[in-house]
């Protein structure tokens, strides 16, 4: 009769122990990890990115705070490969950057204006820019090296010089 009482106690010890941690490691497991974006397959240099490229992958909290990796997709599609990113590691933040809007040699429209006057004129870009950056062009009427800021739609801002 004891030894009968000894085992249901025992029993429901047991299984007071696999709920317990059963519990603990599925807190563990939703508190301390995050899904960060990876590379399905090889991402090459130059290269943009797009949504259907990455996939998901479980990372420990602890990994996050001592790397710098981008933890939304969100922050990735659309940006440029600066390196080669293999499958299925991480991609840290100086392996991206923001895509050219102005390509070496090919014609642009470059637009001067003041108050109510725009001039706007044909030009071919010698070197690439980002938004914000600086351009030098060369007017394809005289040949004349202009320099202008690269803007988001595609055209460059004229910089007047003195």
């Amino acid at each position: 009769m004891i030894f009968l009482r000894v085992m249901e106690f025992s029993k429901v010890m047991l299984a007071c122990a696999i709920l317990f941690f059963s519990a603990l490691t599925s807190n563990v497991l939703a508190g301390e990890n995050t899904e960060i974006p990876v590379p399905k397959s090889m991402i090459y240099a130059g290269k943009p990115i797009t949504a259907s490229q990455l996939r998901g992958r479980i990372v420990p909290n602890k990994y996050l705070n001592s790397v710098s990796v981008f933890v939304s997709s969100k922050d990735i599609i659309g940006k440029v490969a600066r390196f080669n990113l293999v499958p299925a590691r991480p991609i840290r933040t100086n392996q991206l950057e923001e895509p050219d809007v102005i390509s070496v040699n090919r014609p642009v429209i470059m637009k001067y204006t003041t108050g109510s006057l725009v001039i706007t004129a044909e030009v071919i870009p010698l070197n690439s820019a980002k938004t914000g950056e600086s351009v030098r062009v060369r007017n394809m009427q005289n040949n004349s090296i202009i320099y202008g800021v690269a803007m988001n739609d595609g055209t460059i801002a004229a910089r007047l010089t003195r």
